[in-house]
């Protein structure tokens, strides 16, 4: 738990009372963890592997909203108030998780000031994460939706960026509701235009500037492209 994002610094004491309500889950690769609609029991931790949640929509395919890599915490604001989980977490690879069971802890946050202050900056994390997502929902087309993908991730100015991305290409292209293919020829187009290199699943982004330029000229436009 100490390495946690949510729970790193805390004192040796709070960890061993968080530990005290805790459960540890090891997860193979595509098993569920829970289900939209589900009751709420606690939040989670990533100790190793990657989660995604996601929903699925009456056509019965997956919108990824956001994937959960080591280290970091997912489900908060259920814990904070929900009936049942607003989506899907499923193990994309061999996964370790900790539950954290929500009754104990809620009681614990009103008891510990500092703990209450790191639950209200990881909701306030989570809530940015879901603006963007609507954000990205509200463009229209594959490439706007990918640049603001890659924008996102280098904020400010600087030289070039290397993002690694946390899974395959096709998980990315489902998260950017489009097809393989389509990413695939975006990725061309961004190379041709000496705006993105791709090693593995390294991108490295040499002209933040020059990304930036071109989102904003594809929203004057307006203009229409593959979207799924």
């Amino acid at each position: 738990l100490r390495g946690t994002t949510i729970f790193e610094g805390l004192s040796d004491a709070d960890l061993l009372q968080i530990a005290g309500y805790s459960e540890q889950r090891a997860l193979a690769k595509d098993e569920i963890l829970f289900e939209e609609g589900q009751p709420v029991t606690g939040f989670y931790v990533v100790l190793k592997g990657l989660i995604k949640a996601y929903r699925v929509d009456e056509a019965g395919r997956e919108q990824v909203i956001h994937l959960i890599p080591k280290g970091q915490s997912f489900a908060e604001p259920a814990v904070a108030g929900l009936p049942g989980y607003p989506a899907h977490a499923r193990a994309l690879e061999k996964s370790e998780v900790v539950q954290i069971r929500g009754p104990e802890f809620l009681a614990h946050l009103k008891v510990n000031s500092e703990l209450a202050l790191r639950m209200l900056s990881s909701l306030s994390r989570h809530l940015h994460e879901l603006v963007s997502t609507i954000e990205s929902y509200r463009l229209q087309d594959a490439e706007k939706r990918l640049l603001h993908w890659l924008l996102h991730r280098c904020p400010g100015d600087g030289g070039p960026v290397t993002i690694r991305l946390l899974t395959s290409k096709g998980v990315l292209a489902s998260e950017l509701g489009t097809r393989p293919e389509t990413l695939s020829r975006l990725f061309s187009k961004l190379r041709k235009a000496g705006l993105l290199k791709v090693q593995g699943r390294n991108l490295i982004l040499s002209d933040r500037d020059g990304l930036r330029r071109l989102f904003e000229d594809s929203l004057r436009a307006g203009s229409g492209g593959e979207g799924m």
